[in-house]
């Protein structure tokens, strides 16, 4: 079954609930559900890859914009003009 006939079986038996109970905890567990799908999924590399900067900047390991961008200038010369 396609996504669209879902919802609208899903809609047709809502529509028949008449406890109110029942639309509270469908409603409760329709929004808990989509806040979670907000969230992202990272991978174990990406989390490590933060963790790192995170650590970084605890241990004052950063650089200014300014000094990313002469790196880059050097290492990448005829990438910024």
């Amino acid at each position: 079954m396609n996504v669209q006939a879902t919802k609208l079986q899903f809609i047709e038996q809502y529509l028949k609930i008449t406890d109110k109970c029942i639309i509270d905890k469908l409603y409760q567990t329709l929004t808990e559900e989509i806040a979670n799908k907000k969230r992202l999924s990272l991978s174990e590399e990406e989390n490590d890859a933060i963790n790192r900067g995170l650590e970084d900047i605890k241990n004052t390991r950063i650089l200014s914009g300014e000094q990313v961008r002469d790196k880059i200038k050097m290492k990448y010369p005829n990438l910024i003009k």
